[in-house]
């Protein structure tokens, strides 16, 4: 029988970051490691949830993976649960469902019966209603639960800045080449690392925030040529660009996926890129100011090498 989830008592606004303990599944990804040092920095403790063998971990770490079920106690100890894991390895559709979206449901369930009373799920702006990519289907599907139980869902938009990561390091991959191919139609919204950890920052200390969905990245659209010649330019490459249509594009990668060819980006997060939200959802924002630069601004040096 699962367990019943309930609502977590926000009813103490938190005063001092020292009295916090915040835990983040996916510590070791772009944004769960940006967002560790970012808190850490700010003199909370942190303790990050890794996949990797128990002899290999940290004092302050703990074992979990994604999909796994949590033993009981995982959770022990933490006051708010960051849930930034998601697994990408698994191309089948069902047993990537099983390990992100039922994994996640149980991963919930056990951080509420250990007595966490905070829970923030790091969704995606392509879980918007409507949206017809898995991943964002996926999203939506454990945003349900997360709200369900009185818990915060964040959005991020494309995360730029800081050491290249997730999205923008496929991007630039693309923004290296002689002529960079291009959308025309595509827009995004993006969020500068710095801003988005400092906007999850404020979702955990301050207890007052109620449940809902945070759309964390700047307001206005970037069109994705823009994006594209903005990387091309900090990687010091041609900003020649070549509008292609993105319908044959998609089928053609859609093909290579079912015979088993290797590509640099899958089907599916194309059609997240192509068919992007409308908005970016600001749900309670004016009890919690979450500010974000407008895009390229901060985007100097990010692919500096040592």
């Amino acid at each position: 029988m699962p367990t019943e989830l309930r609502a977590a008592s926000w009813n103490v606004p938190v005063s001092n970051p020292a009295d916090v303990v915040v835990g983040i599944t996916g510590a070791g990804g772009y944004l769960g490691s940006a967002l560790g040092q970012s808190l850490r920095s700010s003199g909370v403790e942190v303790v990050a949830f890794r996949r990797s063998t128990p002899n290999s971990l940290d004092a302050t770490d703990r074992y979990f993976e994604l999909g796994e079920r949590p033993e009981p106690g995982t959770f022990a100890g933490i006051s708010c649960l960051v849930h930034a894991a998601w697994d990408l390895r698994e191309t089948n559709p069902r047993r990537s469902w099983e390990c992100n979206v039922d994994g996640s449901k149980r991963l919930l369930a056990a951080a509420l019966d250990d007595g966490v009373q905070r829970f923030v799920f790091v969704s995606s702006m392509s879980a918007y209603f409507g949206t017809r990519q898995h991943y964002g289907i996926a999203k939506l599907a454990v945003e349900r639960a997360v709200l369900e139980a009185h818990q915060l869902v964040v959005r991020p938009g494309l995360v730029y800045g800081g050491t290249p990561g997730g999205m923008v390091l496929t991007l630039s991959k693309l923004a290296r080449l002689p002529v960079i191919p291009v959308f025309r139609d595509a827009k995004l919204f993006t969020a500068h690392i710095d801003d988005l950890t400092a906007a999850v920052e404020q979702l955990v200390l301050h207890a007052e925030v109620a449940s809902g969905v945070f759309g964390l990245a700047n307001e206005s659209p970037t069109t994705f040529p823009d994006v594209m010649r903005a990387l091309a330019r900090e990687l010091g490459s041609t900003t020649a660009t070549l509008p292609i249509p993105w319908h044959p594009l998609l089928a053609a990668l859609r093909v290579a996926e079912r015979i088993g060819v290797p590509l640099p980006v899958r089907s599916d997060s194309l059609l997240g890129l192509v068919r992007g939200p409308q908005c970016v959802p600001d749900a309670n924002a004016a009890e919690v100011p979450l500010v974000f630069r407008p895009f390229p601004e901060g985007l100097e040096g990010t692919f500096e090498g040592p």
